[in-house]
């Protein structure tokens, strides 16, 4: 009986090849179900999405973005554009300023050794 209790399942019977077997078609097993679960979840079904869009636009609402009609969608994309274009200038205003403060320390550096130069001859 005490024998029995310590081999619940059956394992002193099988062979080392027998269980390895067993192992394998298991993790096989086990992939395959899994694989199945994560490729049956990649789609959404038609409610899901529209609960989804349901709950986009009643956060974005929440947020001051009015997507609920047509006109708002438009609206808010030339919002989004002219936020762009915005950026993009003072993106472009920002490096020909950074570019101007480093010619011009440039230019310091160069006049000063030159300077420096010319009172150097001169002595």
């Amino acid at each position: 009986m005490a024998e029995h209790q310590q081999d619940a399942v059956g394992r002193g019977r099988l062979t080392a090849m027998k269980r390895i077997e067993l192992l394998e078609s298991d993790r096989e097993n086990q992939s395959r179900i899994i694989t199945a679960l994560v490729d049956g979840s990649k789609t959404f079904t038609p409610e899901q999405i529209a609960q989804l869009r349901a709950v986009m636009v009643d956060v974005l609402g929440d947020a001051g973005l009015r997507l609920d009609e047509a006109e708002h969608e438009d609206e808010a994309r030339e919002d989004f554009r002219f936020i762009r274009r915005l950026r993009k200038r003072v993106d472009s205003a920002s490096a020909k300023v950074g570019m101007a403060v480093i010619l011009a320390i440039a230019s310091g550096v160069i006049w000063l050794i030159v300077q420096g130069a010319n009172m150097w001859k001169g002595q």
